[in-house]
């Protein structure tokens, strides 16, 4: 499907969804058209990817709690066993797991978490080779970054990538990869 092909699409509302969305659009200055084209892409994304695929949401809450009794001594064993995870699900829904598909998933997780990763490409027109920077500011903690951090590290050797370096703390994660698959 294309994003550049655009649809219309006409919907009703009752009178008091119209009134709370009228206020909405004001709050955050954009047409209730355009905050309605918004949430309904963002439902649409939400049920492909969390209620086809079977997914588990967790609120922020539950995910810090979750982290926060993480027995620090534990992380490494546990990246690990979500590394592998993350791998076998990706091949049993795509197939062969190459590093495009590897980050377009992990982006897609965070996106669809509420989580925000973002992927910096860096390149040298002279090469064959870039350095994909994987960075993610969070309020989270630092079990959080440790673990994430390590375990996407995993996953990105897992599919022969080299990570040139990875670092952390309690409010972000940062992941240099070297993609020598740029020409894909």
């Amino acid at each position: 499907m294309s994003d550049k092909k655009i649809h219309q699409l006409n919907v009703r509302l009752n009178h008091k969804n119209f009134v709370i969305l009228e206020q909405i659009s004001k709050d955050i200055n954009q047409s209730p058209s355009t905050l309605g084209s918004q949430i309904i892409s963002q439902w649409i994304e939400f049920y492909y990817y969390k209620i086809h695929r079977g997914d588990i949401i967790f609120s922020r809450q539950i995910v810090r709690k979750i982290i926060s009794i993480l027995d620090k001594s534990k992380i490494d064993e546990v990246s690990k066993f979500m590394a592998k995870h993350i791998i076998n699900e990706i091949r049993l829904q795509e197939g062969e797991v190459t590093y495009a598909v590897l980050a377009e998933h992990i982006l897609k997780w965070n996106k669809g978490n509420r989580l925000h990763l973002n992927k910096i490409r860096h390149s040298d027109d002279h090469d064959d080779e870039s350095l994909d920077v994987f960075i993610s500011k969070h309020n989270l903690g630092c079990n959080w970054s440790e673990l994430e951090c390590k375990t996407y590290t995993k996953t990105f050797e897992m599919v022969k990538q080299n990570v040139f370096s990875s670092e952390y703390d309690e409010d972000m994660f940062c992941i240099k990869v070297i993609n020598r698959n740029v020409l894909q």
